[in-house]
Order: structure tokens, then sequence, then C-alpha cells
């Protein structure tokens, strides 16, 4: 059985670290049928520095089914199993992607579309295809791109580069927008139709993976942006309990969305699209046209500019106040995402977590720097004459706090709108990371067990068991078009991919090699054994800041006090 369809520009399948070897792929028996790969003999950059290659070959797996595709009587609806196939299934190119166009213009991560409805999938990179005895770890992916867009098919989720290092890794397909989130009354549509998704995808990984070399009992899951997000939803939802056993949230967005603010949302799509807001009326319309719809319920018109979009409005110092007021309250302005909906996510994710929900799984989460800084953009006129310290006090902002937020960053003191930027980031990514900690830390008081730094939960635990440690980085290292440490550019170092040609249009010219090789290497120490190499965040704030070349020297790692300011605005202080 062949598959002739034409490999899109960015295909996955070879690039400059994962190349084909023209001999015969793998061929393994899933519990749905059997599927066949393509091997790559992996490529390291010639001068990366670490431990010699556990393994030389990786066997890529593309497009293979966990649930029914989504269309017809289908869609909206909740996912279910895949009927199981006979005839052997080609698995040697990436298949159908739920994004339709990416809400950006020009997007940091190459995130290729792939024409199809049939796109509820994995795709499974293992150097160890049938060998049920190798017992690898297992990085499960979950990509990001504002619950709208994004794809499981981008080069720079490749697992080649893991697969060296012994981790089995796999991306997921997963509803986006309206059709994985978006409120139906008066149907068997839930809300969180994504999130089934994800779990249904997990109970996959669960079923099968050990048939591709993995270990089910050592899965942690990993994303970044809203991918992260994911990952810390998943501990709201008491069916995806015992699937994953740690997480990895890079710039992790969690919205906590109301029900009632999703149903209003969805009224003002239907509005948009022309229909009854019922199910029949929604499935008479195609995803592009939904695609188009949520885009302007979002209010971003048709594409949302990198360089600029804020909703904090011209005036900066009503800006900081209503980051100030709205520090605990996130709201993404995004219509459709994770939905509090007290059924399949639980709860808001801090009450999760200070419950006590996944104390026993360990957690790797950070940001970079300057994530959403470009929002500061908006403000340079604003900006122009103002005193910076004196906007802060005047929205709210105690002399003392203005000061430390000020010293975080000595890099924008010729750059007060970067100012602005830096809060409205530090409010949409920093301080909820430390507020997720604090809440981790809180239930570990209340457990008898402040330390929080357990590790040994990333294996079978009890409920008694320690609490697991919470684990902060930030990557600090400034490059590309901006000069700033931005959103999504930590990813190709982390997966140790930084061949990849799209990375120069990300991070420019020449990105150390040496950087990589250490997220990397830590990212992999995290998924082996639940513990990166440094010490839990809740104690006295100490994370490890990755790349930091603000001075002018580059410091490839350094262990110290990360995210304190945050924390303390997320526990209240101003």
């Amino acid at each position: 059985m062949t598959d002739a369809r034409t490999q899109p520009a960015q295909h996955v399948a070879s690039t400059p670290i994962a190349v084909p070897t023209g001999e015969a792929g793998p061929r393994v028996n899933t519990t749905a049928g059997p599927v066949r790969g393509v091997w790559r003999d992996i490529v390291s950059a010639p001068d990366r520095v670490g431990p010699d290659a556990r393994y030389r070959r990786s066997a890529a797996f593309y497009g293979i089914p966990y649930a029914e595709a989504p269309v017809g009587e289908r869609r909206f609806m909740a996912p279910i199993q895949r009927e199981p196939w006979d005839e052997e299934r080609a698995a040697v190119v990436p298949a159908a992607t739920p994004q339709r166009g990416s809400i950006f213009t020009d997007p940091a991560i190459p995130e290729p579309s792939v024409p199809g409805d049939d796109f509820l999938t994995v795709n499974v990179f293992t150097p160890a295809p049938g060998d049920e005895d190798a017992q690898l770890p297992v990085l499960v992916w979950i990509h990001g791109g504002g619950w709208t867009s994004g794809s499981h098919n981008s080069p720079w989720y490749d697992g080649a580069a893991f697969n060296r290092d012994g981790v089995v890794t796999v991306s997921v397909a997963y509803r986006l927008g309206f059709d994985g989130y978006g409120y139906i009354p008066d149907s068997d549509a839930p809300y969180n139709r994504a999130v089934l998704d994800q779990v249904m995808a997990l109970e996959w990984v669960r079923d099968n993976i050990t048939r591709f070399g993995g270990d089910p009992g050592r899965v942690t899951i990993g994303g970044q942006s809203a991918g992260g997000g994911n990952c810390l939803v998943l501990l709201a939802v008491p069916r995806a309990r015992g699937l994953f056993h740690g997480i990895i949230s890079e710039s992790g967005a969690v919205p906590d969305l109301p029900a009632a603010r999703n149903a209003d949302n969805a009224a003002r799509m239907a509005a948009a699209l022309g229909v009854e807001p019922t199910l029949a009326g929604y499935r008479s319309c195609s995803y592009d046209a939904i695609f188009a719809a949520q885009n302007a319920v979002s209010g971003t018109g048709e594409h949302i500019d990198d360089g600029g979009a804020t909703a904090a409005g011209p005036d900066p110092v009503a800006a900081v106040a209503g980051v100030l007021a709205g520090i605990g309250e996130p709201d993404t302005g995004i219509p459709f995402s994770p939905t509090v909906d007290g059924e399949i996510v639980t709860a808001p994710i801090r009450q999760v977590l200070r419950r006590g929900d996944g104390a026993q799984v360990p957690v790797l989460a950070g940001s970079t720097t300057h994530d959403f800084a470009f929002a500061g953009l908006a403000y340079v006129e604003a900006m122009a004459d103002r005193d910076p310290r004196e906007v802060l006090i005047g929205g709210g902002m105690s002399e003392a706090m203005a000061d430390r937020l000020l010293a975080a960053h000595p890099e924008h003191a010729d750059a007060p709108h970067l100012v602005i930027g830096n809060l409205i980031s530090d409010a949409t990514f920093h301080i909820p990371l430390a507020g997720w900690f604090l809440a981790r830390a809180e239930y570990a008081e209340v457990a008898g067990d402040g330390d929080s730094s357990g590790t040994e939960s990333h294996e079978a635990v009890g409920e008694a068991a320690s609490p697991a440690g919470s684990y902060a980085y930030e990557f600090s290292y400034c490059c590309g078009p901006t000069g700033l440490a931005t959103h999504c550019m930590e990813i190709p170092f982390a997966f140790d991919c930084l061949s990849d040609p799209y990375c120069e249009h990300t991070l420019g010219a020449a990105p150390p090699q040496a950087l990589a090789d250490a997220m990397h290497s830590a990212w992999v120490r995290f998924i082996e054994i639940g513990d990166p190499g440094w010490e839990p965040w809740t104690g006295r704030t100490i994370g490890r800041r990755f790349g930091d070349n603000r001075s002018g020297e580059l410091a490839v790692v350094e262990d110290r006090v990360i995210f304190d300011t945050d924390r303390d605005l997320a526990a209240g202080a101003r």
C-alpha cells in the first residue's frame, strides 16, 4: 500500500537533523491496525557537546489515527476511537492538519497546513520501533497557536534529537477554535472537544507506545504557549489522571474561560456566520468560514500583527492599572479555548493546583524573558516623554514594586515603551506561572510537606507521596528581528534542531549550539527522572536562566532567583 500524496514544502520527514535512509521502513502493529513508517539517519550538529548518541536512527510514523474523523455526524461531537483496519497503512508523510491558516502574519514557528478532514492523528518518532523491551521514556508534544492555529507537523517538533538521546516523541493534532471549544446549545456537543481529543491521544499512547519502544508508565506531556497551557489544563480533567507522569510547559497560558463567556462568544459567532446557533447551523459552515468568523469575533480581523497587537489601550497609565486589576483573572481575549465547564475541565487551574490535583506530577515550567513585550510597541508615542516609573506608580504600583520591575529589565532603560510591554508580557506568562507554583506550594504546606521537592512521583506512586518538584526556567537569549527573547524562540533549542532553515528567520544567524546542548539535555533529564538538574523554584524562587546575553556576553546557564517579582505580584503585592 503506498501513499502518493504530494509532500508539503515544509515536510518534516527530511530535515537537516533526520535524513531518510531509503531502506524499507519499519512496520508496527497498533491496536487498530498495521502502520509502516520511514527510517531516518540522525544528524547531530558538528559542534554539539554532550553524551554519546544512544541511537543513530529515528523511525518516523506520520498521521496515525487515534480517533474517527470529526466530519458529518461526528463534527462537534466528542471523539470516538478509530475503527480497526486490516490493510497496512502508509505513515510516511504528514497527514491532514486541523489548522486552516495562521492567526499570525509572520509566524515564529514553521507550521505547515495539510488539507483534509481526517486529522485526529499523532506523529510518532522512535529509535526502537517494535522493541517492546526498550521501555524508553516518552515525550508527548501538544502544539501551541492560541487554540486557533498551529500544526503538529512542524519540523521543529521532529523528535529525532530526542530519539538520539533515548526518548520516544509523539506530536498530537487536536481540533482548534470553535470546532474544538465552541458552545452549541441544545445539543450533545460538549465544551472542550479539543481537550477530549488530547485525552484520547494520551489513551492511544497508553495502549500503543510499548509497540514503538516506549514506556507508558513514563510519559511526560509538553507544549508551548497554548500547548503548555493545555498540559496544565489536563490536570483539571479527571479522565486524564494516570495518563501522564510529568509536565513541561513553555510559556504556557491558561485562559480559564468561563462557560458563560464561551456561550456569549458562540452567539456572536452564529451572527457573524449568518446561521442559527444550532448544531445544524454550525455544521452548514465550512472550516474556512468558521476560521474567518472566529477571527472577527475575537476582534483580530484577518490576522494578528505579531509586532504590536495589544488589547491594553493607548493610555499607559490605564494599561498598568488594567494589568494590576486583572492579575489572577486570566483573559487572553481568545473567544474559544479551554473552558471551565465543571465536567470535563472541573475548575480554574489555580484552584485545581491548590486542592492538590497533580501534586505528584513534577512540573518544569518557564517562559522567555520578553514573551509578549512587543505589545509595548503600541505605546511608543505615549511613552516618548513619560517617566516610566511615574507611569507605573500612577497605575497603582507601589514605589518599591516599580523599582523592582525597572531593575529587572536594565536593557530597556532607553526604551520606556517596553516597560509597559514587559508588564503586559509578565501578566500574561510570568505572573500566572508564579501563581501556579504558589498554588502547588500551598497544597504542599497543607499536606504537611512544604518542601515540594520530591521527585519520586515520576514513577507510579500513591497519593501519600511527597508533592513533586516545581522547576522554573527562563529563556533570555535575545536575537532575531526584535533583538529580544520573545515568544517561541526557545523551542528549537529544546528540540536541538537549530539547523532547520526556518531558525534563521526567527533567531537570526548562527544561534549558539551550546545553548541548545544545555536546554535539550535538561529536558531529556526531566523526561527521564522528573528532575531537570536544579532545585525546585517554590522554596527560594531559584530557577535556571538560559542564554542571557543582555550584557553583551553569553551566559549559557545560570542558576539564580527568577520570577520573584512576579511571585509577589501573584501573591497580591502591588
